[in-house]
């Protein structure tokens, strides 16, 4: 049975034109009311992602912070059988740059190296910790990579952070002293970073016994007993322990090199290069034909057996 209002009533049951009026504005108002309810909660969602993102990110950079490090790296370091390295980064030279151009050049200097470590590492995990000091936790290509792939990716970190930047109106630049960990698949992360931060003290270290900032990464040892130092411009400095090859240092145009790529190394010629990298012809990995790339200084070792066909082709540049 239904209820009829006398002014539906009179008119035997059907809506009155005053009534259909007051319907349909009653009508529109619940819809305004359940736009505005729907308006608020899609800004309360936006808030809630922007304080999420913000929780888990430096605000300056952009990069994760040392939080959302903490979270993602021991999944991504179980994730598959692909090995990982654990790299901790401080800059060299960050310092005076702070105390003679200000705190905004500073904090330019460090979205600058923060642009170049992302744009380098690609989808890799790449965080700011705090100050002038990053991680990262990139992974192999593949599973049956050699155990020092991390050597080219270590390179090219600091191949990346190393060239000048325009500054607020100065040219500066800063090197980075790097401490690496082969994680293989271990989820010990505190331990994993421990390491890492002591070998990229050593590192540290080294760039200040020599008084200049170059580039500096360390390795620590799955023992933890000792690191390896390598300078970009140097031999290289180890505690006991295995030495590293000589480093190339500055290249020039026909020099002969061995590149270091995922652990394997190709005899190359260099073509052009500048402080932090060249421009090489190498062997392609089948040895058949060649290829050319632009590969980071640290990378590149000096080749003293003989490549026919290379060194027959790069003649005209001596």
């Amino acid at each position: 049975m239904r209820i009829l209002d006398p002014a539906t009533a009179a008119a035997g049951g059907a809506l009155t034109e005053d009534a259909q009026l007051r319907a349909g504005s009653e009508t529109a108002r619940l819809q305004a009311r359940i736009d505005q309810l729907a308006a608020h909660v899609q800004q309360l969602e936006q808030e809630r992602a922007s304080l999420r993102w913000m929780a888990g990110h430096d605000e300056l950079t952009g990069l994760a912070n040392r939080r959302l490090f903490h979270a993602l790296a021991p999944e991504l370091l179980r994730a598959d059988a692909r090995s990982s390295a654990v790299l901790v980064l401080d800059l060299n030279g960050f310092k005076p740059i702070n105390d003679t151009y200000g705190h905004d050049a500073g904090d330019e200097v460090l979205c600058v190296v923060a642009r170049r470590m992302a744009a380098c590492l690609g989808d890799h995990l790449v965080a700011r910790f705090g100050g002038d000091e990053f991680a990262a936790l990139p992974r192999a290509p593949r599973a049956d990579v050699p155990d020092a792939w991390w050597h080219e990716m270590a390179g090219s970190v600091s191949a990346a952070i190393a060239p000048p930047m325009d500054v607020l109106g100065h040219t500066l630049s800063v090197t980075a002293s790097i401490g690496v960990v082969p994680a293989g698949r271990s989820a010990d992360l505190p331990d994993l970073l421990r390491r890492a931060d002591r070998a990229m003290f050593s590192a540290k270290r080294h760039a200040n016994t020599i008084d200049k900032a170059v580039i500096t990464w360390a390795l620590a040892t799955e023992s933890g007993d000792h690191t390896e130092t390598y300078g970009a411009d140097t031999t290289p400095v180890s505690p006991p322990g295995p030495t590293a090859s000589e480093m190339a240092g500055a290249c020039r145009p026909g020099d002969p090199v061995w590149v270091h790529r995922s652990g394997a190394r190709r005899a190359g010629v260099v073509e052009s290069a500048c402080e932090w990298a060249a421009l090489v012809r190498y062997r392609c990995p089948n040895g058949a034909g060649t290829m050319v790339d632009t590969i980071p200084t640290s990378c590149l070792t000096i080749r003293a057996e003989a490549d026919p066909y290379l060194d027959r082709k790069s003649s005209t540049y001596r």
